[in-house]
């Protein structure tokens, strides 16, 4: 072997350990902050259930399975939270794909205030954006107050409290990066390629539908994993701004943790959720994806 092929091994090798080494945080953090707590999560579900403490210590059961087989209840919440997803992730991508397209459409500090508006409310806390909502669109808020001064309405109307209510706490706090994601795919869009199906005689809807539309897929498959993962998931906006009839999963799972201390019964309907939710992305990825290539970006 001469000289040059065993610097060349020493070179490869040296290289080989530098992609371990970046590689090992990553791994490291993937395990402590994902892997143990998603194993710890599936242990708890095959706990047994105990009325005297949260679970029974070493056990092994499937009864927070089968409550969650059993409850009328939980079938009803599942459904709610999965219709109430697929509502707010159609709404939420919507409004991305038309925020979107009218910030590629203008120019200058126009664009700039609109990217702004979506940017920063990513910034907002949580809390202030529930708070916004209700400051806007409660019975005593801005817009009916505007509605009522206007001689628009005779009364108010009822936004918060119920489904409307849950439905735009959750769109103020999804929205901002559907349109983002769809912007990100939007604004690699050649304008040649616009101005040519305007050339060959289409007009702006057209062009919106044939060429604006198929482009973004993909921005419009990040926007609504994002909505539709998040929303399943939701707590804060239904819990503040729904009824009583809008409960989710994320609210039942709370109320079994910290006030029936029911942890075995609380995890299984977690990770049933969990499955549901990955085996509906999955599907629906797939079936955008069979349409020849739809998410590649």
């Amino acid at each position: 072997m001469s000289a040059i092929d065993r610097r060349s091994g020493i070179d490869a090798l040296v290289e080989r350990w530098r992609l371990i080494a970046l590689l090992i945080p990553l791994l490291a953090l993937d395990l402590g902050l994902f892997a143990l707590p998603m194993g710890y999560l599936l242990r708890i579900s095959f706990a047994g259930r105990t009325p005297g403490g949260a679970f029974v210590e070493g056990s092994w059961s499937l009864d927070g399975y089968r409550y969650v087989l059993d409850s009328a209840l939980v079938h009803e919440i599942l459904a709610f939270t999965l219709l109430f997803g697929v509502l707010v992730t159609v709404l939420s991508v919507a409004i991305g794909v038309v925020y979107a397209y009218g910030t590629r459409r203008a120019s200058g500090w126009q664009r700039t205030l609109l990217l702004s508006g979506a940017v920063l409310s990513l910034f907002t806390t949580l809390v202030v954006k529930l708070f916004a909502v209700v400051l806007v669109f409660s019975p005593v808020g801005v817009l009916n107050d505007l509605l009522l001064w206007v001689s628009v309405l005779d009364d108010p109307l009822l936004l918060i409290d119920n489904l409307i209510g849950a439905v735009l706490a959750q769109l103020y706090i999804v929205v901002p990066y559907s349109i983002l994601a769809v912007y990100a795919v939007l604004s690699t869009l050649e304008e040649t390629v616009v101005e040519a199906a305007l050339d060959l005689g289409a007009d702006r809807p057209r062009v919106f539908r044939e060429v604006i539309l198929p482009h973004v897929r993909p921005g419009i498959a990040v926007g609504a994993v994002i909505s539709f993962t998040w929303t399943v998931g939701a707590y804060a906006g239904p819990l503040l701004l729904g009824s009583g009839s809008e409960r989710t999963i994320g609210v039942l799972v709370s109320e079994l943790l910290l006030s029936r201390f029911d942890w075995p019964a609380a995890a299984a309907l977690a990770v049933v959720t969990i499955a549901i939710v990955f085996a509906v992305l999955l599907a629906a990825l797939l079936r955008l994806d069979s349409g020849g290539g739809a998410l590649d970006a």
